[in-house]
């Protein structure tokens, strides 16, 4: 029940943010408490998420008085507190006009919150009527801090900073308190503020900017990963940053890489060799409807060479039980590879360019390997260049059990692999995917995705069940999301609502109310 409470009371409190009008003293000592290990930290601008939310003014009263209410009944006896915070969110002792912070240590040892403290005393008050409803412990001033426990979340605030400190592991939160002491008290030229990080995410412009390493992941997944890379890598040193826009009609998601370690650069530098620009050729392949669509542009041969190089991939490469010439596969890839279908049915087919069809002669070799199953797998022959592969039980391989189908082969100079052989060569009548709003971005990119999210919501009907579906099903409006990649060093997402003339942070909340 606690929790419960804990969880209504402090994420209404910080998503309405409603009526910034609190006055703009001080500065931004507070950013100081900011873990200089951090390995990821999230900077939330929540006037701008505010007033694009259409929660300030008198567009937002309706929404803002649901929230008070929903406070209120989770609080008894506190209802003329939160009148007065909503009414003027100063008296919260918070400034909202500063950003808000949020961030995880490096292997996640801990994950916290920071926002700036605006008025001490008001402050403790919010604190002590949250005491009142077993919220929280009543607080307590202890190593020149202010502190009290939420169900798992430690608070911690001074009359600069308001530090919030869980443990991702379930560690008690007072065992925190020491650690929040000492970033409360860290100086301008100490912790995270004092890095290159934290002035490159200043100098963002999105309404919420994220700078992340894989220093974020614990040990124990990472050795997996690594694998077979240099030891020499630091992993503090891969790094990314994302800078979120909420815009009209449209959220974009522009990623930097920042990457600075020389191992995993020149990995990169190998990648872009591998990888050229897509030409777009089947986007002519496709109807307009079609649920999604992934392309990239492939030289195989040099895809092969780098795989070689890797010790866990040529070690499969070169003890594989299946008589299977790889490398002859691989090398007739060149050109442009594409993948498109339709998730919620379960429909897909893959095209890739290919030099010749000569490759599809190693194929043969797996027929032998197969009688050995006693007529539970085969390999079938549709034609010169065309091959049918039945299982009598998908979940032989880890699929779906019951029987299953793949077909593949070469057509015009291209190779087709589907689970529906109806999709291969399909004619396309209408628009096709090239006509989308999205067709004329694809030629000249590294990688190009889109989801075709408004197909996805009118044919879900049919599926009310499926995750997707429950986890879409309260948006409305949804277009479409493309994802695509520019460079190495450059990709952006972007989700796109019909409704071109609203803020999509005000049409989604509109379409949650």
């Amino acid at each position: 029940m606690i929790q419960k409470k804990t969880i209504s009371v402090w994420m209404a409190c910080w998503t309405m943010l409603v009526g910034m009008m609190v006055s703009c003293t001080g500065g931004n000592e507070y950013e100081s408490a900011l873990p200089e290990d951090a390995a990821l930290v999230i900077s939330v601008n929540p006037v701008s998420i505010v007033d694009k939310s259409g929660l300030s003014g008198e567009t937002g009263k309706n929404a803002v008085q649901r929230l008070g209410d929903a406070l209120k009944s989770g609080m008894q006896g506190s209802g003329q507190l939160i009148d007065k915070i909503i009414e003027n969110p100063s008296e919260s002792g918070i400034d909202f006009r500063r950003n808000l912070y949020f961030f995880m240590e490096s292997q996640s040892i801990s994950a916290g919150m920071l926002a700036r403290v605006s008025d001490e005393g008001k402050l403790e008050e919010l604190f002590k009527a949250l005491s009142k409803q077993q919220i929280c412990s009543m607080p307590t001033e202890e190593n020149g801090c202010s502190w009290t426990v939420m169900g798992n979340v430690l608070a911690a605030y001074t009359s600069d900073a308001l530090l919030l400190l869980a443990d991702p592991n379930g560690g008690a939160p007072q065992d925190l308190l020491h650690t929040a002491s000492m970033l409360l008290r860290q100086g301008e030229k100490e912790g995270y503020r004092a890095t290159s990080d934290f002035a490159r995410m200043k100098s963002g412009n999105g309404d919420v900017i994220a700078l992340g390493t894989l220093d974020l992941i614990p040990g124990r997944y990472v050795t997996p990963m690594m694998m077979g890379i240099s030891g020499d890598m630091k992993m503090k040193d891969v790094k990314c940053m994302a800078e979120v826009t909420f815009g009209e009609g449209k959220m974009t998601v522009d990623f930097t890489d920042l990457t600075t370690d020389p191992v995993m650069k020149q990995m990169k530098d190998r990648q872009m060799q591998v990888f050229g620009k897509v030409t777009g050729k089947y986007l002519d392949f496709f109807p307009a409807n079609t649920g999604f669509w992934l392309s990239v542009n492939v030289d195989g041969k040099k895809a092969y060479e780098m795989l070689k190089e890797h010790p866990v991939f040529n070690n499969q490469l070169e003890n594989s039980m299946m008589p299977v010439d790889f490398e002859a596969i691989f090398s007739a890839l060149k050109g442009d590879m594409a993948i498109a279908g339709d998730l919620l049915a379960n429909k897909f087919i893959a095209y890739a360019d290919v030099t010749d069809n000569g490759f599809l002669q190693t194929f043969e070799d797996l027929k032998p390997l197969l009688l050995l199953t006693g007529g539970q797998m085969k390999l079938i022959n549709r034609g010169t260049s065309a091959y049918e592969f039945w299982m009598m039980d998908g979940s032989m391989l880890g699929m779906r059990p019951g029987s299953l189908s793949f077909w593949f082969g070469v057509s015009d100079g291209k190779f087709y692999f589907t689970n529906d052989s109806r999709l291969v060569d399909a004619s396309v009548e209408g628009l096709s995917l090239r006509d989308c709003p999205w067709g004329k971005e694809v030629k000249g990119k590294r990688c190009f995705y889109a989801m075709n999210l408004a197909a996805l919501l009118e044919t879900g009907q049919s599926f009310p069940d499926r995750p997707e579906m429950q986890a879409l099903r309260f948006v409305k409006g949804l277009d479409y999301l493309v994802i695509e990649s520019v460079d190495a060093e450059k990709s952006r997402m972007e989700l796109v609502m019909k409704d071109k003339k609203q803020n999509i942070l005000r049409v989604l909340l509109s379409s949650i109310n």
